[in-house]
C-alpha cells in the first residue's frame, strides 16, 4: 500500500469536521449489539417493519465520516445513510445553521403549497436556481423521496406528449371523462433493465433491479431496454463496450419503432447505481439523447443518487460532456429536498396537475444552502475527484491478489465486483465487523457512497479493512491493520 500511502500524503485536509472525528473505528459487540436487539425487538412490536434495519445510529455521537451505533460501535461510513448525507455527520455548518431564527420559524410551522411563506420565492431562486442544470430554468420541489420526484417527471413528460397531441388545444370533454374513469391514454415511460427509479407505482414500472420491489403488484405495460454491458477498465475493453454500446442504441431505436404505445418519455440514471453501478461512454448518453429527442420523447436524467458532487461533478449528466441536454433532471438525497428541474417550455398548462400540499420543506432547503456553501468554501468537487482516484488506485492493486473485478467509478462513486452475490454479501459481513459501514449493489457488486468530506486518510482505513476482510475469507494467513 505504499504507493496508497504517497497519493494520501499529497492531498490537504479539508473539512473542519474531521478535527471532530474519531480517531478511527473502534468495534465493542456485535453488530447489531445487545442494545440494539433490544431496539430491533421492541420495533417488532408495531407496524414497521425492523427486517431492514442493519444497526440503530446514536446521532448525536457521531461525526464526520464516523457512525456511532446506539452499542457505543464507531463505524467508517461509506454507505452514507443510502447515499444521502453529503457533508457526513453533525457538520459545524450545518449545526450553526440550525441555530438561526428562520430555523426556529419553520420548525414551529410547515408551509403548505397554497400557503407558503413570504420567503419561499427567494428561496427558490439564491438556493436552487444557481445549482440548476444547464438549461432548466424551472424547478418544482416535491415530497421529499427520489420516487416522488420521479413520478413528477413522468407527469411532466405525459403533459407535454398530450400537448403535442392536440396540438396546443385544451382537452375535449371525453378525454375529461375518460381520465376521470381511468381510461387513459396509450403513453409510455422507456426506461432500462436494472435501474432503480423508486417504488410508487409510476416510478416501480421503471425499476427493474431487485423482483422483491414489485413482486405481487400490478405495473403498467411499458417498455424497457438493456442497458450496455460495460467492461472496466472501458479503454480496455473497448471493442466490446463499442458493441454493447450500439446494440442498446439500435435496441431504444427499435423500441420507438415497435411500442405498442407512445413513448413519451426515456428515463435513465448517470450511473445506475442500485442496478450495480453500470455507466457507459459519455458518446453513448449523448447519442441516446439524439435518439429520444428525434422521436419526439423526453429525456428524463434521475440523478437522485448521482447528484450533489459525488462523481466529482455536482450533476452525474455533467460527464456526457458539453452537448448534455437532458429535458427533465430528478433529484433528492443529497440534495435533502426532492423534485425536478425542467425546460421552461415543459410547464404544465394547468394549475394543480402536478402537486401535492408539500411543495418543499423551507428546513430542507435551508440545509441544502448550507451543504452547497460548505461544498464551495471546502471545494469538495475536487476533494471528490481526489479521493476517488485514491479508492480506485488502491482497489487495482488489491484486485491484483484477491478475486475482486470491474473496479469503476466516478470521483468517490465506485463499485467493484465479486464472484456471486453471495460472497459479495459475505464481504459487507466482514467489513462491518472490522469498522467499515458498506453495502452492496446489482447482483454481486460492493458499492461506495461516502459523503464528500472523505479525504484520502478514510481511503486509507477503507482499504486496508478491505484487505484484511478480503485475507481473512481467501487467506490461511490473515493479518490485522
Amino acid at each position: 500500500m505504499r504507493a496508497i500511502t504517497k497519493a494520501i500524503n499529497s492531498l490537504k485536509n479539508y473539512s473542519p469536521i474531521l478535527a471532530e472525528e474519531p480517531a478511527g473505528p473502534q468495534v465493542l459487540t456485535d453488530i447489531p449489539g445487545p442494545r440494539s436487539k433490544v431496539l430491533l425487538s421492541t420495533l417488532n412490536n408495531f407496524s414497521q417493519d425492523p427486517r431492514t434495519i442493519k444497526l440503530f445510529i446514536d446521532f448525536k455521537r457521531s461525526k464526520g465520516n464516523y457512525a456511532v451505533d446506539a452499542d457505543g460501535n464507531v463505524l467508517l461510513e461509506t454507505y452514507s445513510q443510502v447515499a444521502s448525507l453529503p457533508i457526513g455527520y453533525n457538520h459545524p455548518a450545518l449545526l450553526r445553521a440550525a441555530r438561526s431564527p428562520e430555523y426556529r420559524k419553520y420548525l414551529s410551522q410547515r408551509q403548505t403549497t397554497e400557503m407558503p411563506d413570504k420567503n419561499w420565492p427567494t428561496m427558490i431562486q439564491e438556493i436552487l436556481i444557481p445549482i440548476a442544470p444547464k438549461g432548466l430554468t424551472e424547478v418544482i420541489p416535491s415530497c421529499g423521496c427520489g420516487a416522488g420526484a420521479n413520478e413528477y417527471a413522468y407527469k411532466l413528460a405525459f403533459a407535454h406528449a398530450m400537448k403535442k397531441n392536440r396540438n396546443g388545444a385544451s382537452p375535449s370533454i371525453q378525454e375529461l371523462e375518460d381520465a376521470l374513469h381511468n381510461k387513459g391514454n396509450d403513453l409510455a415511460i422507456l426506461s432500462f433493465k436494472s435501474s432503480f427509479h423508486g417504488r410508487t407505482f409510476g416510478a416501480l414500472t421503471t425499476t427493474q433491479s431487485k423482483p422483491i420491489h414489485k413482486l405481487g403488484l400490478p405495473t403498467f405495460d411499458w417498455p424497457s431496454i438493456q442497458f450496455p454491458d460495460i467492461k472496466h477498465p472501458y479503454a480496455e475493453n473497448e471493442t466490446h463496450n463499442k458493441a454493447e454500446e450500439n446494440r442498446a442504441l439500435a435496441e431504444l431505436e427499435m423500441a420507438f419503432k415497435t411500442s405498442s404505445k407512445q413513448i413519451a418519455g426515456v428515463v435513465v440514471e448517470p450511473i445506475l447505481g442500485e442496478g450495480g453501478d453500470k455507466y457507459a461512454s459519455p458518446e453513448f448518453y449523448i447519442r441516446l439523447q439524439d435518439i429520444v429527442h428525434q422521436n419526439g420523447a423526453l429525456v428524463i436524467a434521475d440523478e437522485v443518487q448521482t447528484g450533489v458532487g459525488a462523481t466529482g461533478k455536482f450533476w452525474g449528466h455533467e460527464h456526457w460532456g458539453s452537448h448534455a441536454d437532458p429535458d427533465i433532471v430528478t433529484f433528492a438525497k443529497r440534495m435533502q429536498i426532492s423534485g425536478i428541474f425542467y425546460k421552461p417550455h415543459l410547464r404544465a398548462d394547468r394549475a394543480y396537475s402536478i402537486y401535492n400540499s408539500w411543495h418543499g420543506d423551507p428546513i430542507r432547503l435551508l440545509n441544502l444552502k448550507t451543504v452547497v456553501e460548505v461544498m464551495e468554501d471546502e471545494d469538495l468537487l475536487a476533494l471528490s475527484r481526489s479521493t476517488g482516484s485514491v479508492l480506485k488506485n488502491g482497489l487495482m492493486e488489491l484486485q491484483r491478489r484477491f478475486p475482486i473485478s470491474n473496479i469503476r467509478g466516478l470521483g468517490s462513486f465506485m463499485a467493484f465486483d465479486l464472484d456471486d452475490g453471495k460472497t459479495a454479501e459475505a464481504l459487507v459481513d466482514e467489513m462491518i465487523k472490522a469498522g467499515v459501514n458498506c453495502g452492496t449493489c446489482g447482483c454481486r457488486s460492493i458499492r461506495l457512497r461516502p459523503c464528500l468530506t472523505f479525504e484520502a486518510k478514510h481511503a486509507e482505513i477503507y482499504l486496508e479493512r478491505v484487505e484484511y476482510a478480503l485475507r481473512k475469507m481467501f487467506s490461511d494467513n490473515p493479518k490485522a491493520w
